[in-house]
């Protein structure tokens, strides 16, 4: 009897012990959580969005709307990964047949996850930017494309609905026009107008102060300009995109000796002229590969998107993404040129 109760006893200051040590982990876990998400900035604290859609369903179904967050890539599974130190890197496109194109053999493509081809790694690599290989591509600029500026008549209008996303060295979000995707914006009015003869409107509103609602602010602006022109070749909402737990290195490519931000097409399937959306799309993401290799990161479908990213206004409307948070505001400026060269290979010939 006496062996049993001090078996009885050892089991007990074991389990205790165990069960003290679960809590000591989990506590400083749950620390690292909370320091983590307060360093989100913004738009990037989707996490604190879910959270409180999952605990407090009236809150949800008032204020905060998923939907308005859908291109973050922050989420709760992808932080509970940075909180023990693991980064899930290496991603590659996973790319399903989306639409196929009547006039065409080619088959659109989307891509509506990331996979990863190395599983896990324990280095906290997410800034790191090794030196890349410089890829063969065409000279950004071709001088046959350019045709007389007709300022009266605009054929592009550019806006930003997350106005304030920025570029290193400033922080995550700024309203400064000079380290924001409005800076980029300037780049690609001025590459389109002076080199191709193609006019644009850039109104540089700001839109995300109240991040929520930002796409149905950016959509009065947009209705404004269609209500004063009646149309234009091409709507374009220039973003800057989320890197989440990637490296940088899957937002940078090296062409004609210069680091280069990587692009990306964004759209929504709840809009009536998402066929039309992803056709234009979809001859610029083509045009790409065959000018610029892996400078453009493919084509990302949402099912749902807030507003449907405004593409329900006109269908020649458009969202990129330029780089990432993790981009410096040069890189993200020497995307413009390609971009151009994109949209006047389309609406030049």
């Amino acid at each position: 009897m006496y062996n049993i109760l001090k078996y009885d006893r050892k089991f007990k200051i074991s389990l205790a012990s165990l069960m003290l040590i679960v809590l000591i982990l989990f506590s400083l876990f749950i620390l690292r959580v909370i320091n983590i998400t307060l360093n989100k900035k913004g738009a990037d604290n989707l996490v604190y969005i879910q959270l409180l859609n999952s605990s407090m369903p009236v809150i949800k179904e008032t204020y905060y709307d998923e939907q308005s967050y859908a291109e973050n890539k922050t989420t709760i599974s992808s932080l509970a990964l940075e909180a023990v130190n693991l980064n899930i890197l290496d991603w590659v496109d996973y790319r399903i047949p989306l639409l196929k194109d009547s006039n065409s053999n080619n088959v659109s493509m989307f891509t509506p996850l990331k996979l990863y081809s190395k599983t896990i790694s324990k280095t906290n690599t997410k800034n790191e930017t090794k030196k890349i290989k410089s890829l063969k591509a065409k000279p950004a600029y071709n001088p046959s494309l350019k045709k007389t500026l007709n300022q009266g008549k605009p054929e592009i209008l550019l806006y930003h609905t997350h106005t304030t996303e920025s570029y290193l060295p400033c922080k995550q979000d700024s309203t400064n026009n000079n380290s924001n995707v409005v800076a980029i914006g300037i780049e690609l009015e001025k590459e389109l107008e002076k080199n191709y003869g193609i006019s644009v409107i850039h109104d540089k509103t700001i839109h995300s102060i109240q991040y929520d609602n930002s796409y149905y602010r950016s959509a009065e602006t947009v209705k404004t300009y269609l209500k004063k022109y009646g149309d234009f070749k091409l709507i374009i909402d220039l973003h800057r995109d989320s890197m989440g737990n990637a490296k940088k290195n899957n937002f940078l490519v090296n062409m004609n000796n210069e680091n280069v931000a990587k692009i990306m097409f964004t759209t929504a399937q709840n809009n009536p002229h998402y066929k039309e959306n992803l056709k234009v799309v979809n001859s610029l993401n083509t045009k790409s590969a065959e000018l610029f290799p892996e400078f453009c990161r493919g084509i990302y479908t949402h099912k749902r998107g807030k507003n449907a990213f405004n593409q329900t206004l006109n269908k020649n409307s458009i969202l990129i993404e330029v780089g990432s948070e993790g981009n410096t505001i040069d890189e993200a400026k020497a995307s413009s040129k390609y971009i151009a060269r994109l949209i006047a290979e389309i609406l030049n010939k």
